[in-house]
């Protein structure tokens, strides 16, 4: 016979000065789930005596919507279920403090349905700190939109200032001059009317190739203000129609190839395409070229590549990086920049009588 090292009061005592001192209120509720046993720890979360609370039903301490969910928590009782909820409850002080309770059923010698067990603990400054973190967290993201809507705001006014210059020095290439001209030619042809009307004659018609040029020149510059909605087009959409269009106009070939594996950001999509316009309008302008062609894609490494080819003239490349205005009139460095901004690569294969090869390489963000 085993000896008992521990009578069942000895046990009871043990337990019951566990449950006196633990850090979670105990409450124990009989089948109409009124409390028949509490332990210290609950008196002092709800902040109701011991006359107040047992023999009560624990419905009339709670109101509301916690009302409802505890009805339905204590109905899985019944149907011997476990389960852990949040209620908002009222201390005696009439103060609201939240509760996590973890509830199991009891049932009687015979199997019936007797009540049931919760431990109950006090989350309310838990509570209180997620408020105060979902409240900082929503300051933050609406702070974060503020900052984006200024970044945003700075882009666009560096990428308006960027586009003034870019057309600054397009009018002054071609529409400035062209018009300066043709007001010395008005001039002469002011003082040749009285005494020569045949180089009068001829300096109108000069006049008039250059008012024509003139007015192609305007409408490029006009051309050039406009982006067009490649959302609604699609990107490769817009290349094909810029393409075709490029080709009617200046008799150059054009030969267009894009494999995108992936679709590109806004951004990026508006980046590339400036690069591609001023390409173009460099060979269109400079290469005398009778052919051009352009491959865009992305790899598997996630980069996007442009390759624009030309059969023109080229030309000396470290010449004219180094004299400035030439530099600005072949528009590299507005082409460079706008590589940089995205992130990329730019570099220049050329030579006199060998044409010219752009080359783009741009890291796309996964």
């Amino acid at each position: 016979m085993v000896k008992k090292t521990d009578t069942e009061s000895e046990l009871e005592k043990k337990y019951r000065i566990l449950i006196e001192n633990m850090g979670e209120g105990l409450c124990v509720l009989d089948k109409n789930f009124a409390p028949t046993f509490v332990n210290p720890k609950f008196y002092e979360i709800t902040g109701y005596p011991k006359d107040e609370l047992l023999g009560k039903p624990v419905f009339q301490f709670v109101k509301g919507g916690s009302r409802k969910i505890l009805k339905k928590e204590l109905g899985k009782r019944r149907k011997g279920q476990s389960s852990r909820y949040t209620i908002k409850v009222r201390k005696k002080s009439g103060e609201e403090i939240f509760l996590l309770i973890s509830g199991v059923p009891r049932f009687d010698e015979k199997g019936k349905f007797a009540g049931t067990i919760a431990i109950v603990s006090d989350i309310t400054e838990r509570k209180r700190l997620e408020k105060e973190l979902e409240e900082r967290t929503m300051e933050l993201e609406k702070e974060v939109e503020k900052r984006a809507r200024l970044l945003v705001d700075l882009y666009r006014g560096v990428a308006v200032s960027e586009e003034r210059s870019r057309l600054a020095q397009e009018i002054h290439d071609s529409l400035a001059q062209t018009l300066a001209t043709s007001f010395l030619k008005t001039e002469m042809c002011e003082k040749l009317l009285g005494d020569n009307q045949v180089q009068a004659k001829k300096e109108l018609s000069e006049l008039r190739k250059l008012l024509t040029k003139s007015i192609k020149s305007t409408r490029h510059v006009i051309f050039g203000l406009q982006l067009p909605n490649f959302h609604r087009a699609g990107f490769t959409a817009v290349l094909k129609q810029y393409f075709q269009e490029f080709q009617r106009k200046s008799g150059i070939m054009c030969d267009l190839k894009v494999k995108l594996e992936r679709s590109l950001a806004v951004r990026t999509q508006v980046g590339i395409y400036r690069i591609i316009r001023e390409a173009m309008n460099n060979v269109r302008k400079h290469a005398m070229a009778k052919r051009v062609d352009l491959v865009l894609r992305t790899d598997k490494k996630g980069d996007l590549h442009l390759i624009i080819e030309d059969d023109g003239k080229g030309f000396d490349l470290k010449q004219s990086l180094a004299r400035s205005k030439y530099a600005k009139r072949f528009g590299l460095k507005g082409m460079m920049e706008q590589a940089k901004r995205l992130g990329g690569t730019f570099t220049v294969e050329t030579a006199k009588r060998q044409g010219t090869r752009i080359k783009v390489k741009v890291p796309l963000k996964k």
